[in-house]
């Protein structure tokens, strides 16, 4: 029986006997430690590979190949077409390792790329790049191990992802809301798209979320949202919302049911609650096109007061003066209401389907140093006056 030998570099390595190549010469595959126990086991993993049909004759593995197979696998296990969206472009990000051998890649290797995508980025194809925060390079990180994962031990021995450290990256952008002028604008302009601007804002629906929102999901009577689906605008299908806790009822202040409840009675004969001109449900270009002109609008009544018209220039192409904002800006909204209004943090994190209170938690803490900075700026104020 072989045995496992200590090399000069202090690993262990232990050859396995996997047959003759065409001229009869025998061929080895030899697996490589830091210890002889776990060479011994990696060598058990690889006969038992070979019993599986690992097929030794077969070329070697690139890093690209690795990738290709993990998002082959997930598209097999039916992910959402977002998840597939991010790992494509977590692979994308790796270009310079793809032609990199699998077997052949080290820690080394792996940490070299990541510090260079904290520091320099790394542009897609017609797109550009820049530095990535951390979050981002613990997910392209995540990926590439997953994909390694997914080889041992057919194909690699060991996980080089493993010690591998993700660099603090540039740091996130926060997260926005609006302030109370722009939720004025919300509140006090009618549009097609105010719709679905008051029940994002007012109840923290995600844009997937307010698409497959029907009028059977809102009881204005009671005052609450149900919210048991999302619209997957990749995919084209209605799927389950983004996480389980993402299942919810929404309740929902009154000046949002009444708003509803007057609004259903302007459009009995549809299914949807926010809907294209057609009373059919949006498609992501339907909101490209109801955002864009309703941005359009708002910057046209708050910027120009009124004093010209979407129309003044060809497309309509009127220079943006206000400070305009997203549809997850106004979920974000809903955060920060809940926070001033003294809702607690654990009935927020349910209000928002947040997958953990940390997360809730994070929005928060962020708030509470605004608004505390704040209110010692109204006792500067105070003061200045008063002494």
């Amino acid at each position: 029986m072989p045995k496992t030998k200590r090399r000069a570099d202090g690993r262990y390595c232990r050859q396995i006997y996997i047959g003759k190549d065409p001229s009869g010469k025998r061929k080895y595959h030899t697996v490589y430690a830091s210890t002889a126990k776990e060479a011994d086991r990696l060598a058990a993993e690889y006969r038992a590979a070979l019993g599986r049909g690992l097929d030794p004759s077969a070329g070697p593995r690139t890093v690209k190949d690795l990738l290709d197979a993990l998002i082959a696998t997930k598209t097999a296990q039916g992910v959402g077409a977002s998840w597939l969206r991010s790992l494509g472009n977590h692979r994308d990000h790796l270009r310079p390792m793809w032609s990199m051998q699998a077997d052949k890649v080290r820690t080394d290797d792996v940490q070299a790329m990541l510090n260079r995508l904290a520091a320099e980025g790394n542009a897609r194809a017609g797109s550009a790049g820049g530095p990535l925060s951390h979050k981002t390079l613990g997910q392209i990180a995540g990926t590439l191990s997953a994909a390694f994962a997914l080889a041992i031990p057919e194909v690699v021995q060991y996980n080089p992802c493993d010690r591998a450290v993700v660099p603090a990256g540039v740091p996130p952008k926060r997260r926005e809301w609006l302030d109370e002028e722009r939720q004025g604008w919300v509140l006090n302009t009618p549009h097609r798209a105010q719709r679905a601007a008051m029940v994002m804002m007012l109840a923290g629906l995600r844009r997937g979320e307010a698409t497959a929102l029907t009028w059977a999901d809102v009881d204005v009577d009671k005052r609450t949202i149900s919210v048991t689906k999302s619209w997957d605008f990749a995919a084209g299908r209605v799927k389950g919302p983004k996480t389980a806790a993402g299942e919810r009822v929404v309740h929902i202040p009154r000046l949002l049911a009444d708003y509803l409840r007057a609004e259903r009675k302007a459009d009995p004969d549809t299914l949807y609650v926010v809907h294209s001109a057609r009373g059919m449900r949006m498609s992501d270009m339907a909101w490209r096109r109801l955002w864009n002109s309703y941005m359009c609008d708002l910057n046209i009544k708050y910027g120009y007061h009124g004093a010209v018209s979407k129309h003044a220039t060809r497309g309509g192409a009127i220079p943006v003066v206000v400070r305009t904002f997203t549809p997850h800006e106004l979920r974000h909204t809903f955060c920060t209401i809940l926070y001033r209004s003294g809702v607690d943090v654990l009935t927020a994190r349910d209000q928002m389907g947040h997958s953990s209170v940390q997360v809730t938690q994070e929005i928060y803490t962020h708030l509470d140093a605004k608004y505390k900075a704040k209110k010692m700026e109204a006792l500067d104020e105070y003061l200045a006056v008063s002494v």
